[in-house]
Protein backbone atom coordinates (compact mmCIF):
# COMPACT_ATOMS: atom_id res chain seq x y z
CA UNK A 1 0.00 0.00 0.00
CA UNK A 2 1.68 3.27 -1.29
CA UNK A 3 1.79 6.44 0.89
CA UNK A 4 -0.94 9.37 -0.37
CA UNK A 5 0.67 12.47 -1.17
CA UNK A 6 -0.92 15.42 0.31
CA UNK A 7 -0.36 19.08 -0.80
CA UNK A 8 0.75 21.49 1.72
CA UNK A 9 -2.53 23.98 2.70
CA UNK A 10 -1.21 27.59 1.35
CA UNK A 11 -3.09 31.52 2.35
CA UNK A 12 -3.06 32.99 -1.45
CA UNK A 13 -4.09 36.20 -1.64
CA UNK A 14 -7.28 35.86 -4.31
CA UNK A 15 -7.28 38.89 -7.12
CA UNK A 16 -8.32 42.51 -6.91
CA UNK A 17 -12.37 42.49 -7.07
CA UNK A 18 -14.08 44.71 -9.13
CA UNK A 19 -15.89 47.96 -6.57
CA UNK A 20 -18.90 49.20 -7.59
CA UNK A 21 -21.68 51.65 -5.34
CA UNK A 22 -25.72 51.15 -5.39
CA UNK A 23 -26.84 54.86 -5.16
CA UNK A 24 -30.49 55.30 -4.38
CA UNK A 25 -32.11 58.66 -4.59
CA UNK A 26 -34.68 61.02 -5.81
CA UNK A 27 -32.73 64.67 -7.23
CA UNK A 28 -31.03 63.93 -10.32
CA UNK A 29 -28.94 67.65 -9.50
CA UNK A 30 -27.52 65.95 -6.03
CA UNK A 31 -26.90 62.19 -8.35
CA UNK A 32 -24.48 63.78 -10.18
CA UNK A 33 -22.91 65.88 -7.27
CA UNK A 34 -22.27 62.61 -5.29
CA UNK A 35 -21.32 60.88 -8.67
CA UNK A 36 -18.54 63.23 -9.04
CA UNK A 37 -17.67 62.92 -5.39
CA UNK A 38 -17.74 59.13 -5.62
CA UNK A 39 -15.14 59.31 -9.26
CA UNK A 40 -13.14 61.78 -6.52
CA UNK A 41 -13.00 59.14 -3.30
CA UNK A 42 -12.45 55.73 -5.39
CA UNK A 43 -11.54 55.96 -9.08
CA UNK A 44 -12.93 56.99 -12.70
CA UNK A 45 -15.85 55.35 -13.45
CA UNK A 46 -16.16 51.96 -15.46
CA UNK A 47 -19.54 51.24 -16.13
CA UNK A 48 -22.95 52.89 -15.11
CA UNK A 49 -26.30 51.48 -14.82
CA UNK A 50 -29.53 52.88 -16.81
CA UNK A 51 -31.88 54.87 -14.16
CA UNK A 52 -33.60 51.74 -11.96
CA UNK A 53 -36.26 51.57 -9.78
CA UNK A 54 -34.60 52.12 -6.20
CA UNK A 55 -33.26 50.38 -3.76
CA UNK A 56 -36.00 49.17 -1.00
CA UNK A 57 -35.15 49.49 2.67
CA UNK A 58 -34.27 46.37 4.21
CA UNK A 59 -36.46 46.26 7.98
CA UNK A 60 -33.38 46.42 9.53
CA UNK A 61 -32.49 49.49 7.33
CA UNK A 62 -35.60 51.52 7.86
CA UNK A 63 -35.07 54.86 9.59
CA UNK A 64 -31.49 55.06 7.64
CA UNK A 65 -32.79 57.34 5.05
CA UNK A 66 -36.26 57.99 3.10
CA UNK A 67 -36.51 55.97 0.30
CA UNK A 68 -35.71 57.43 -2.87
CA UNK A 69 -37.52 56.72 -6.34
CA UNK A 70 -34.33 56.46 -8.49
CA UNK A 71 -31.33 53.73 -8.19
CA UNK A 72 -27.99 53.68 -10.35
CA UNK A 73 -25.09 51.34 -9.92
CA UNK A 74 -21.74 52.33 -10.86
CA UNK A 75 -18.79 50.43 -11.61
CA UNK A 76 -15.17 51.62 -10.45
CA UNK A 77 -11.70 51.34 -13.21
CA UNK A 78 -9.24 50.70 -9.80
CA UNK A 79 -9.86 47.27 -8.07
CA UNK A 80 -10.21 46.93 -4.66
CA UNK A 81 -8.39 44.61 -2.24
CA UNK A 82 -11.28 42.55 -0.30
CA UNK A 83 -10.62 43.77 2.83
CA UNK A 84 -11.22 47.64 1.40
CA UNK A 85 -15.01 47.17 1.80
CA UNK A 86 -15.34 48.39 5.20
CA UNK A 87 -13.05 52.03 4.21
CA UNK A 88 -15.05 51.99 1.58
CA UNK A 89 -18.31 51.83 3.28
CA UNK A 90 -17.25 54.22 6.02
CA UNK A 91 -16.34 56.74 2.77
CA UNK A 92 -20.03 56.14 1.91
CA UNK A 93 -21.63 57.21 4.93
CA UNK A 94 -19.86 59.99 5.17
CA UNK A 95 -20.73 61.06 1.65
CA UNK A 96 -24.46 59.78 2.36
CA UNK A 97 -24.97 62.33 5.49
CA UNK A 98 -23.45 65.12 3.64
CA UNK A 99 -25.53 65.14 0.58
CA UNK A 100 -28.72 63.61 2.85
CA UNK A 101 -29.26 67.07 4.09
CA UNK A 102 -30.72 68.16 0.68
CA UNK A 103 -31.87 64.86 -0.18
CA UNK A 104 -32.71 62.49 2.55
CA UNK A 105 -33.59 59.72 -0.05
CA UNK A 106 -29.78 59.28 -0.33
CA UNK A 107 -28.44 55.39 0.37
CA UNK A 108 -24.76 54.75 -0.77
CA UNK A 109 -23.92 51.06 -0.84
CA UNK A 110 -20.90 49.76 -2.00
CA UNK A 111 -19.34 46.31 -2.63
CA UNK A 112 -17.11 43.68 -4.92
CA UNK A 113 -17.64 41.83 -8.03
CA UNK A 114 -15.21 38.37 -7.73
CA UNK A 115 -15.75 35.67 -10.37
CA UNK A 116 -17.87 33.49 -8.16
CA UNK A 117 -20.38 36.49 -5.85
CA UNK A 118 -21.37 39.58 -6.02
CA UNK A 119 -20.94 41.32 -2.07
CA UNK A 120 -22.76 44.52 -0.59
CA UNK A 121 -21.67 46.16 2.93
CA UNK A 122 -24.35 47.00 5.42
CA UNK A 123 -23.58 48.41 8.72
CA UNK A 124 -26.45 46.18 10.29
CA UNK A 125 -26.22 42.89 11.12
CA UNK A 126 -28.45 39.44 9.97
CA UNK A 127 -28.48 35.58 10.40
CA UNK A 128 -26.78 35.82 6.84
CA UNK A 129 -24.07 38.11 6.63
CA UNK A 130 -20.87 37.93 8.33
CA UNK A 131 -19.24 40.55 10.69
CA UNK A 132 -15.62 42.22 9.43
CA UNK A 133 -14.52 44.62 11.36
CA UNK A 134 -15.36 48.19 12.39
CA UNK A 135 -18.89 47.75 12.24
CA UNK A 136 -19.38 46.25 8.60
CA UNK A 137 -20.95 43.77 7.44
CA UNK A 138 -20.61 41.51 4.26
CA UNK A 139 -23.44 40.15 2.46
CA UNK A 140 -23.62 37.66 -0.64
CA UNK A 141 -26.36 39.12 -2.81
CA UNK A 142 -25.64 36.70 -6.20
CA UNK A 143 -23.31 33.52 -6.49
CA UNK A 144 -22.25 32.24 -9.99
CA UNK A 145 -24.01 29.18 -10.39
CA UNK A 146 -25.21 27.09 -13.39
CA UNK A 147 -23.38 29.69 -15.65
CA UNK A 148 -25.00 32.69 -14.35
CA UNK A 149 -25.07 35.19 -11.17
CA UNK A 150 -28.12 33.68 -9.09
CA UNK A 151 -29.44 35.96 -6.68
CA UNK A 152 -29.36 34.20 -3.07
CA UNK A 153 -32.22 33.55 -1.04
CA UNK A 154 -31.72 36.36 1.85
CA UNK A 155 -31.03 39.30 -1.30
CA UNK A 156 -32.90 42.44 -0.98
CA UNK A 157 -35.49 42.36 -3.59
CA UNK A 158 -33.29 44.77 -5.79
CA UNK A 159 -31.37 42.20 -6.61
CA UNK A 160 -34.15 40.42 -8.47
CA UNK A 161 -34.70 43.03 -10.81
CA UNK A 162 -33.65 41.92 -14.35
CA UNK A 163 -31.85 45.00 -15.10
CA UNK A 164 -30.10 44.54 -11.85
CA UNK A 165 -29.25 41.17 -12.80
CA UNK A 166 -27.99 42.61 -16.25
CA UNK A 167 -25.99 44.79 -15.10
CA UNK A 168 -23.98 42.33 -12.39
CA UNK A 169 -23.69 39.64 -15.13
CA UNK A 170 -21.99 42.18 -17.43
CA UNK A 171 -19.66 43.27 -14.63
CA UNK A 172 -18.41 39.78 -13.89
CA UNK A 173 -18.18 39.04 -17.60
CA UNK A 174 -15.71 41.90 -17.64
CA UNK A 175 -14.31 41.06 -14.31
CA UNK A 176 -13.43 37.52 -15.85
CA UNK A 177 -11.71 38.73 -19.13
CA UNK A 178 -9.80 41.35 -17.65
CA UNK A 179 -8.26 38.86 -15.13
CA UNK A 180 -7.69 36.31 -17.98
CA UNK A 181 -5.73 39.01 -19.74
CA UNK A 182 -3.00 39.23 -17.08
Amino acid sequence: MSNPIYRKEEMIRPEGATSFIILSFSADDIYYKIKENLKKSFSEILFESISLTSWTPTPAEIGFSAEGNKARILSFKRRINREELPEMKEKCISITNYFSKIDPSIRIIPGYQTLYNTIIASSTDDFHKIYLFHGVYAEVVYRYESRQLQPVDSAPLFFTNKDVIYYFSNLREYYNQSIQIK
